[in-house]
């Protein structure tokens, strides 16, 4: 088997890798979902919007125009209902209606600054949003995610109606409205309108807090099912992998560290481990390298073989040479010895000698005169023996002849 800390990193290294393709899984369907319920909010939104406007204008355009036709004959000036009189107050009844109805918990809300209704006064986004509006014509919606007492929702304030001419009677100054308008909600809300002014603006709360924990339950669940897929398929992979690639690859060292250890194996043939067309390639690429270290090894002993009886040769003809050189070196030894031996013996008489030229005496240092053989016995090694040459004993012969024949 692969080494242990080899392996281990590699399991580490994949499991890493499986956590953070996992947790990219996870993250990416919660925030598709997120997405996905947020245009659905969206749409909710759009279609609450289309309804109430719908109701808005069958009550402007249709329901009080012929109950003003109707009732124009027996209703007095002061007369005011808004059931019928206000589609403001009829959407908000029909919207309490549904919410009812449906159980829903959105919000929709006819928003206003000084609403004659205070279930419509707007809040202070609403009413930043009305003076924006106010401000800049060229403005119309704006939608956001907005948390209420810690949940979420989808808000869309739009841009609401206009104050109509028709529509001044109720809303100019109190003289002018219905006493009972008046009497119902008072005389300060509401009033001082103007045509053409910004009334109102739609505000919409879709709630994310259920679409969210449905999008949290889905993503789990589809997460939880592609996790289970990726991971068996994971699995399933590892196990090919080490079956068809880790396996063989450690059997391939094994066979490395046998002929390491042994390398009388060089050269050995690994069958093959393997069907994977790279791992058959390894497989012959290393039985080629190994043949090809055999040959290289053998040739190389060859060549030490070749080069070491080289070497023993010449440390043959060396020490031949060497045993020469001693013997030449001994004979001059002995020569050298003679020599200071016989220099030893010599004693060499240098300079001038004053010798006398009729006795032949010698002076010496001490300014006396030595017979010849006294000095040079004492300022040499050599010695003397006495003769007499041939010329000298027929001069000596004719002198003693002398002599006797002067005696007779």
């Amino acid at each position: 088997m692969l080494n242990f800390s080899a392996k281990r990193a590699f399991v580490l290294l994949y499991l890493a890798s499986y956590l953070i393709v996992a947790v990219a899984i996870v993250l990416t369907v919660n925030h598709q979902q997120r997405e996905a319920a947020l245009d659905e909010a969206r749409e909710k939104a759009r279609l609450i919007l289309d309804s109430k406007l719908a109701v808005h204008s069958y009550f402007s355009k249709q329901l009080k125009p012929k109950l003003f036709q109707l009732t124009d004959r027996y209703r007095p000036g002061e007369y005011f209902d808004p059931v019928w009189m206000s589609s403001t107050y009829a959407v908000r009844e029909i919207d309490r209606y549904n919410n009812a109805f449906s159980n829903s918990n959105y919000y929709y809300k006819e928003c206003a600054v000084n609403a004659r209704s205070p279930l419509n006064e707007a809040d202070d986004v609403e009413r930043a949003f009305l003076g924006e509006l106010k401000r800049n014509s060229s403005i119309d919606v704006r939608s956001e995610i907005r948390l209420f007492s810690g949940k979420p929702f989808f808000v869309v304030m739009r841009r609401g109606e206009s104050m109509e001419k028709d529509c001044l009677r109720c809303h100019s100054v109190p003289q002018r409205a219905p006493a009972d308008l008046v009497h119902e909600y008072g005389p300060l809300r509401s009033f001082n309108r103007h045509e053409g002014d910004l009334v109102s603006a739609v505000s919409i709360r879709i709630p994310l807090e259920k679409a969210y924990a449905d999008a949290n339950r889905l993503s789990f669940q589809l997460s939880v099912l592609l996790l289970a897929i990726l991971g068996g398929a994971s699995l399933l992979q590892f196990l090919l992998m080490e079956g068809v690639l880790l396996n063989p690859l450690a059997a391939l060292r094994d066979r490395t560290d046998a002929i390491l250890r042994d390398e009388s194996r060089l050269g050995q043939d690994i069958p093959q481990l393997s069907r994977a067309r790279e791992l058959v390639e390894l497989t012959g690429t290393f039985n080629d390298l190994s043949r090809h270290l055999r040959a290289e090894k053998e040739g190389l002993v060859g060549q030490v073989r070749q080069r070491t009886a080289e070497l023993q040769e010449l440390n043959q003809t060396l020490e031949q040479d060497v045993a020469q050189r001693k013997a030449v070196q001994a004979e001059l030894a002995a020569k050298v010895e003679q020599l200071e031996a016989a220099l030893a013996k010599v004693r060499i008489l240098e300079g001038v000698i004053p010798i006398c030229s009729y006795c032949k005496k010698i002076r010496n240092d001490e300014e006396s005169w030595q017979q010849m053989e006294q000095y040079i016995s004492e300022h040499t090694d050599a010695m003397f023996s006495h003769g007499i040459c041939p010329s000298c004993f027929d001069e000596q012969c004719k002198v003693v002849k002398r002599r006797e024949e002067d005696e007779e």
